[in-house]
């Protein structure tokens, strides 16, 4: 990709990054989005920066795309250097938060959480506070902040924001601190149907699909997919969508939204199934002149 953005450059066009090229098409299609979603500190400037300090590494530390999910740990040299470059970023610009508060906080509440973030509820915001402590499916933190903002365009009622930084004590590691509006649930009535999640992603462009776990069809966690743009929704069972209270209106809160790249968890999970994707080389026209 690296030749053909020169080859393009000579040409006086550019490569864009697959995901503003996914943003763009959302964007066409449903408009801005949940601006709250890059509001404050922002998920594509932390983004930039991360990417920054990943692309710093020289050619000969930069691994080959992995092939396989057991593969997805090849990519934790580049993530390390992002992550630095961003927790320098981070302490310069005043955007750590106090880790110790947060502690409190999720322990005074009784450790909420799932499989990536703590969890506890703010009264005076009426919004979730996230600290993310684990990257799930080997995502690296690059991808966590493009599913923030893919979040935002698709499911604009709930996005996410990002409020800061903590740092382990010890380890000094950098953990992403996110907030997401508070959704009142009918918990009167059933939970949502996999029939209801199909025809709420419809209109999005996303169709169901089945993955396979441990080679066995997943039953579990609804997966489904744009076929256009490239991009996996998982996770979108009856904890992740939910029928808010008063208007009985659905509300996706935790999907797993990611683009489908070559090398990706996402790409890799289609592979198994013998699910193509768009290729990752989308090009657009050069920046204006100074």
């Amino acid at each position: 990709m690296t030749r053909q953005a020169l080859q393009l450059r000579l040409r006086g066009r550019y490569a864009v990054h697959p995901l503003e090229t996914l943003l763009a098409h959302y964007r066409a299609r449903f408009g801005a989005g949940g601006a709250q979603g890059d509001d404050g500190l922002g998920f594509e400037s932390a983004e930039g920066v991360y990417r920054g300090g990943a692309q710093g590494l020289p050619l000969s530390a930069l691994p080959k795309l992995p092939e396989s999910v057991v593969e997805l740990g090849r990519l934790r040299e580049c993530d390390a250097a992002g992550r630095r470059r961003l927790r320098d970023w981070a302490e310069a610009g005043g955007h750590l938060l106090d880790d110790s508060a947060f502690e409190a906080a999720w322990t005074g509440q009784g450790r909420l959480g799932g499989a990536e973030h703590h969890v506890h509820f703010d009264e005076v915001s009426n919004r979730w506070w996230k600290r993310l402590y684990c990257g799930v499916h080997g995502a690296t933190l690059a991808d966590y902040f493009q599913r923030m903002r893919l979040h935002a365009v698709l499911f604009p009622e709930t996005a996410y924001r990002l409020e800061g930084f903590a740092l382990r004590p010890r380890s000094r590691e950098l953990r992403p601190v996110v907030s997401q509006p508070h959704v009142a649930i009918d918990a009167h009535r059933p939970p949502v149907s996999r029939e209801e999640v199909v025809a709420l992603m419809a209109p999005l462009g996303f169709v169901p699909l089945r993955l396979r776990h441990d080679g066995l069809p997943d039953e579990g966690h609804h997966a489904f997919h744009d076929p256009l743009a490239g991009v996996l929704a998982y996770d979108l069972h009856s904890e992740n969508v939910v029928r808010m209270r008063g208007t009985g209106e659905l509300a996706v809160i935790d999907p797993y939204v990611s683009p489908i790249r070559q090398g990706s968890w996402a790409a890799l999970k289609l592979a198994e199934v013998g699910v193509s994707f768009p290729p990752d080389d989308a090009t657009g026209p050069a920046p204006d002149a100074p």
